[in-house]
């Protein structure tokens, strides 16, 4: 299972990551909106893990433009 994990505070992103990791889990980590979305359209993920207060694009709106290109994967609003 692919995860992406979207968190600008590098320390949580790193820990969850890490727990995940640990988990089994294969793991994507990005800290911004327009990295998030570009990761998205060039992987397929099984879920995303995605903070809602990002730079460059909030997590509101990379998960409406995801849904536009169609994209159904899960994905997980961190607030």
């Amino acid at each position: 299972m692919r995860i992406l994990i979207v968190e600008d505070d590098q320390t949580l992103n790193e820990t969850i990551g890490k727990r995940l990791k640990q988990k089994g889990y294969g793991v994507d980590s990005c800290f911004d909106g327009k990295s998030a979305l570009d990761y998205m359209m060039s992987t397929e993920y099984d879920a995303v893990i995605l903070d809602v207060m990002l730079p460059e694009m909030d997590g509101f709106t990379v998960c409406k433009k995801a849904r536009e290109q169609k994209m159904l994967t899960p994905h997980k609003a961190v607030i």
